[in-house]
């Protein structure tokens, strides 16, 4: 038996919600992490506009991104 079959085989013996909460909280981070790269194409899109407003010259320093994004959480 591999050791994915073990999980699962242990998984049907867990009945506190809270471990099993944060075991689907690992796994849905791991699937993530091994899908991180599929990006949408809204967000490739976001991303292609962000390289060609810097290869523009378009730029902000260090600190005014940072009051930036500080103006931009507060909406």
């Amino acid at each position: 038996m591999n050791v994915k079959e073990r999980i699962i085989e242990r998984l049907d013996d867990i009945h506190d919600p809270q471990l099993l909460e944060e075991l689907l909280n690992a796994v849905n981070l791991e699937h993530e992490i091994e899908h991180i790269d599929q990006l949408s194409d809204p967000e490739k899109a976001a991303i292609d506009e962000g390289i060609s407003e810097a290869d523009a010259g378009n730029l902000h320093s260090n600190s005014e991104a940072s009051q930036l994004v500080k103006e931009w959480l507060k909406k």
